[in-house]
């Protein structure tokens, strides 16, 4: 199960990767949407999760939860730029 939950964080922090080296152009052009709230509720609920894996011991499963959120905190700010500069 942790190689799974492993491959399944490692899989989303490449998307993340890739989604944040798109330009903002194409981005726009593609029509690429982008729900900021609902990106905001993920983060804390990520980081929420992180702080408790922590205060359980877990603490590889914390840095691996609170990695997703800051790549999914760099995601929402790639959106409310590319938005700014639209």
């Amino acid at each position: 199960m942790r190689r799974i939950s492993t491959l399944v964080v490692t899989a989303a922090m490449a998307a993340g990767v890739v989604f944040t080296a798109l330009p903002a152009q194409s981005a726009a052009a593609a029509g690429i949407t982008c729900n900021v709230p609902e990106m905001h509720q993920q983060i804390t609920r990520l980081r929420d999760r992180a702080n408790s894996l922590d205060r359980a011991g877990d603490h590889s499963a914390a840095r691996s939860t609170r990695s997703e959120a800051d790549a999914l905190q760099r995601r929402m700010q790639w959106c409310v730029d590319a938005e700014n500069n639209l």
